[in-house]
């Protein structure tokens, strides 16, 4: 019976090691999100300034997909985090002409700005609960 009780039993250190662990990669990621997120309002943002008024389909296809592509080619580099602003980027700048169709709206630009501060407060609110922990 004790050897039973001897099997089952786990070590407190390794439990809290991978909550710390756990939280550290949560952490990243929802920072990672964030950081990518405003880059992409960045890239909108230059995409109105410049006056992009459409995107021509084949550009935004292949650009799409091929970063698409660059990004999971990759993953498992350094290359990788620059291929993912790229992307994030390219998505974000593809996103000024539906931006520029909404601010000729009455009220387009608040609509903007409460999506964009929604998501991001969002993001920001999951990166400190999980910095609590």
């Amino acid at each position: 019976m004790a050897y039973n009780d001897l099997r089952t039993a786990r070590p407190q250190s390794s439990g809290a090691a991978n909550s710390v662990s756990t939280n550290k990669v949560l952490r990243n990621t929802y920072a990672l999100l964030a950081m990518t997120l405003l880059f992409s309002a960045v890239t909108a943002g230059a995409a109105v300034a410049l006056g992009i008024q459409q995107m021509n389909i084949f550009v935004f296809f292949i650009g799409a997909y091929g970063l698409m592509f660059l990004v999971h080619k990759t993953a498992n580099s350094a290359a990788g985090l620059l291929a993912t602003f790229a992307f994030t980027g390219f998505m974000g700048f593809t996103l000024g002409p539906i931006l520029s169709a909404y601010l000729t709206l009455p009220n387009g630009g608040a609509l903007i700005m409460n999506a964009l501060a929604m998501t991001g407060l969002t993001f920001v609110g999951l990166f400190c609960n999980r910095a609590n922990d």
